[in-house]
C-alpha cells in the first residue's frame, strides 16, 4: 500500500466527515461530535462486534478485508471460532463494558473503520487485503515499522476529531486561541476545561492531546506528569 502523509489522511478524513454530516439523521443538524459507531455502521456499511480477542486481552481490535476464520475467547478463557465476513469490525467486550473505558473503545472502533476505508481505497493490494488487522493500542512507536498501524492511527485521530468538530469545541469550551501548557496542577481551569472537552467529543485525554498538538493547538502537553514542569523550573533556576 502506498504510504500516505498526514495530509493526505486529513483530505480522506474531511471527505467522510462530510458525508457523515449528511447522514440522514442529522439532516437540519449542527453535527457537534462523531460517533464511530454511527460511522462504522451507517456510513461505512461495517457491522461491530464483541468478544475477548486475546487470551491476555491486550489486543483491543481486529479485522479483515476477506472472509476468513479466527479465534477469539469466551469470559472463561476458552477458545471459540469466529467467522470474519470482510466488513466486521471486533472490538474487545471489556472497553465496551467498561465506562471508564469509553474514549479508548471509541478510538478502537475508528482505528478499525480507518483500516476498513484504507483497504476500500487500495482494492488491488494483495498484501493488504490479505491481512487479518490486530490492534493492542499504545503510544507510536519511532522509527516506525508498521505504516499501516500508522496511518490507521494518524486516520482515526482525524475521523473522530475533524477540523470542524475541533474548532467548533474549543470555542465552546472557551479553549479557541489553543492550550499554551496542559497541566492540571499549575493550570487546573484551563485543564479542566480541556477535560470537559474529552469528555463532550467522546475521546480519552490522551487522544485529545494528541490531536490538538499536530493541529499546533497545544503548545506544552504535562498530562503525564504535571510536576514535570516544576522539575523544568528548577533546572532554570540553577
Amino acid at each position: 500500500m502506498r504510504a500516505l502523509s498526514r495530509n493526505d489522511l486529513e483530505k480522506i478524513a474531511t471527505r467522510v466527515f462530510n458525508n457523515y454530516k449528511h447522514l440522514p439523521q442529522f439532516v437540519g443538524q449542527q453535527v457537534y461530535h462523531v460517533d464511530p459507531e454511527i460511522l462504522a455502521g451507517r456510513l461505512c456499511g461495517l457491522h461491530i462486534d464483541h468478544f475477548h480477542l486475546s487470551k491476555d486481552r491486550l489486543t483491543l481490535g481486529m479485522t479483515a478485508f476477506k472472509e476468513i476464520g479466527v479465534e477469539v475467547f469466551n469470559d472463561s478463557g476458552h477458545p471459540l471460532f469466529y467467522y470474519l465476513d470482510g466488513r466486521t469490525l471486533l472490538i474487545e467486550t471489556d472497553l465496551k463494558d467498561d465506562p471508564a473505558q469509553y474514549g479508548r473503545y471509541h478510538f478502537t472502533v475508528a482505528h478499525e473503520t480507518a483500516h476498513q476505508i484504507l483497504a476500500d481505497l487500495h482494492p488491488t493490494d494483495r498484501v493488504l487485503q490479505n491481512r487479518v488487522v490486530r490492534y493492542r493500542g499504545g503510544s507510536p512507536q519511532y522509527p516506525i515499522h508498521d505504516w499501516s498501524e500508522w496511518q490507521a492511527d494518524n486516520l482515526a485521530s482525524a475521523l473522530l476529531l475533524p477540523l470542524e468538530i475541533v474548532y467548533g469545541a474549543l470555542r465552546r469550551f472557551d479553549l479557541e486561541h489553543g492550550i499554551g501548557i496542559l497541566n492540571k496542577v499549575y493550570r487546573p481551569k484551563e485543564y479542566g476545561r480541556f477535560c470537559e472537552m474529552a469528555e463532550f467529543l467522546g475521546v480519552s485525554k490522551q487522544a485529545m492531546a494528541i490531536r490538538l498538538k499536530r493541529l499546533g493547538l497545544l503548545k506544552k502537553d504535562y498530562l503525564q506528569n504535571p510536576y514535570a514542569l516544576a522539575d523544568v523550573e528548577k533546572e532554570d533556576d540553577d
